[in-house]
């Protein structure tokens, strides 16, 4: 206090005029739970002061963000996997009814749908080694539709129908269709002119947006005896002049945007790459299936910076948050770590992941028993039902405000506020 009776007056208006040092993802806790009471495996949107999200229970909820409180909610014909996109007062989403749904932001009513020629999980004959039988076997991992993308007066969306729609965003007129090799699951982008998606035939494509005219197309590796390498998943990142995007062919990939020649790829040691990819100045990031990583690589050259373990599969997509990467895990865990370096910030589990009342977590390791998940009697659809019920983040979070908010699959959306130090 002696020190502050010799300042100026003027050093000392602007000492006590600068603002508290901000707080962030080290110190989040859980502040509030809204219970959806139905299977949630995409992620939430903020639009204009509210929050969007689809469920398993066919219904499209906006909530107030100010106040949690539901502002309404729209029911579609069945799950809603695919997370919405907003714009001009619109919220489009794709649900396995197979139709594109496009309702007013405000309130709730439909302004129009679109049917596509149906939406269905990806199967094939003889998948991950089972017998071939009368009808394909289903994926129990292909948890998500195509999410929709507006840009430019136009929304456009991946069907599992194997096509690409682009539709006029206040209509829903076709203005065009592109016909893929297989269904189209990922999240397309969008950078000028140049759309970009994924295909469960194993290609990248890159489309002129304003015609439909496919610009360039890559294949990733395909391993079709079993197809269990067989897939492009994710949804691209267009960051400058690169496409970022991971396969189910175990790479995550950097493409030229403008011609689609590979700049570099990323060896992920046998495990499926299915999360998209967020990107910083200098590092990009993604999360990894069974090698139980979240990465993060120098963007221009693909040199490994760290790899965090996240001890089980992490399909979300990493979320940017200050000088943070925040992940969310399969078992129930969200974390934060310092971008830069890797360090571990934060982190929390769900109630159901801790007690794990299945006995689906390894003791010692913390990571899955895969003699308990694929060597049962139950099958690996029931395995992963249980999975879902330790609380497990399937969809991405998003980071808004200083508030981390989050669902889980068995469908809580939480809250997570950050405490002032």
């Amino acid at each position: 206090m002696r020190l502050l009776m010799f300042l100026p007056t003027f050093l000392l208006t602007l000492l006590f005029a600068l603002p508290a040092p901000a707080a962030g993802p080290a110190s989040l806790h859980l502040a509030h739970t809204i219970e959806l009471r139905a299977q949630t495996l995409a992620g939430p949107v903020i639009a204009q002061d509210r929050l969007y999200i689809g469920a398993g229970d066919g219904n499209l909820y906006a909530f107030e963000l100010a106040s949690r409180k539901l502002a309404w909610l729209y029911h579609a014909g069945a799950a809603i996997d695919s997370t919405p996109a907003v714009a001009a007062g619109v919220v489009y989403f794709l649900a396995r009814d197979g139709h594109l749904h496009a309702v007013d932001a405000g309130t709730g009513v439909r302004r129009w749908e679109f049917a596509t020629a149906g939406e269905a999980r990806f199967a094939a004959f003889g998948l991950y080694g089972n017998a071939k039988g009368a009808v394909p076997t289903t994926d129990p991992w292909d948890f998500w539709l195509s999410s929709p993308v507006v840009h430019d007066g136009k929304v456009y969306v991946g069907s599992s129908d194997e096509r690409l729609y682009a539709l006029d965003a206040a209509t829903g007129a076709v203005a065009w269709v592109f016909k893929s090799g297989g269904m189209i699951h990922s999240r397309p982008a969008v950078a000028g002119n140049t759309l970009v998606f994924g295909s469960w035939d194993g290609a990248v494509y890159a489309l002129d947006a304003v015609s439909g005219k496919q610009l360039w197309r890559y294949q990733t590796d395909t391993e079709q005896k079993t197809s269990t390498h067989l897939g492009v998943q994710a949804g691209p990142l267009i960051d400058g002049d690169t496409v970022f995007i991971g396969s189910r062919d175990a790479h995550f990939y950097a493409l030229d945007l403008a011609t689609g020649r590979m700049k570099w790829r990323y060896d992920g040691r046998g495990s499926w790459i299915v999360s998209n990819a967020v990107a910083d100045g200098e590092r990009v990031y993604f999360g990894t299936s069974d090698t139980n990583v979240l990465v993060a690589l120098d963007k221009r050259t693909g040199q490994v910076k760290y790899e965090h373990d996240t001890k089980v599969w992490t399909y979300a997509t990493p979320v940017l948050a200050d000088n943070a990467v925040i992940g969310a895990s399969m078992r129930g865990e969200l974390f934060a770590l310092d971008a830069a370096s890797g360090k571990p910030l934060w982190s929390w589990r769900t109630a159901e992941s801790r007690a794990d009342a299945f006995g689906l977590l390894d003791r010692s390791t913390g990571k899955f028993d895969t003699k308990r998940l694929y060597e049962g009697a139950q099958t690996v659809m029931a395995s992963i039902e249980h999975i879902k019920r330790l609380g497990a983040f399937v969809g991405t979070p998003v980071w808004h405000d200083g508030q981390l908010i989050a669902t889980t699959a068995d469908g809580r959306l939480l809250f997570f506020t950050a405490e002032q130090r």
